[in-house]
């Protein structure tokens, strides 16, 4: 019966990876297919803004970034849905060297930041605790442990040394591989950076 199911999820993969190619990235990618038999590391609702690193509330890139998305944290990388119905992700974030803060509850929001090792803010995940006080510190909780991992695994990689992974596991490194390519770009830092200093006017 296992050496079955085994070929079932398989064929369930290769379905998904043939779509997945064909359509460009655009379907192929549910959420329950990302999932597969051991479930998402974390699943829930959040604001994602894509910070320019200069500060928490620096501006952001896209305003579709303001609604909120769907997220799922499958392995070491994010995978952001417009809902939770969609057929692919609308990006990935990679899991790796990153740090993670986790802010005061305001009210029933918190915010989680993922930041670089320089400690600019990449991401802002903002939550509506209403209905679980805990989301926000299992998010955070799950990018700690899933860092770790990434950072693992590229040092594994340089080594030429496999990564023994569930089917699941690959098939979201290989839609996070593409839809990295897909994030919101940073807006440049210098045209912010100079429009925040006041001019100053000749005597």
């Amino acid at each position: 019966m296992s050496d079955i199911r085994e070929r079932r999820r398989s064929s369930i993969f290769q379905r998904a990876r043939g779509s997945f190619m064909r359509s460009k990235g655009e379907r192929g990618a549910d959420v329950d297919t990302l999932r597969g038999n051991a479930g998402a590391d974390f699943e829930g609702e959040a604001i994602v803004t894509r910070n320019t690193g200069l500060s928490l509330f620096g501006c952001c890139g896209n305003r579709d970034m303001k609604t909120k998305k769907y997220i799922v944290v499958k392995g070491p990388q994010i995978f952001v849905f417009s809902k939770d119905t969609s057929s692919s992700p609308k990006f990935a974030i990679p899991l790796k060297h990153q740090t993670v803060q986790e802010h005061d509850i305001l009210g029933y929001t918190q915010v989680i930041t993922l930041e670089s090792g320089l400690g600019d803010v990449e991401y802002k995940f903002k939550f509506n605790l209403r209905e679980n006080r805990a989301t926000a510190d299992n998010f955070c909780n799950v990018l700690r442990e899933q860092i770790i991992v990434g950072n693992s695994e590229e040092v594994k990689d340089k080594l030429g040394h496999k990564t023994a992974n569930s089917k699941s596991l690959i098939y979201a490194k290989i839609v996070a591989d593409k839809k990295e390519k897909d994030q919101p770009d940073v807006p440049d830092k210098d045209v912010d950076v100079a429009s925040s200093i006041p001019l100053m006017m000749p005597l």
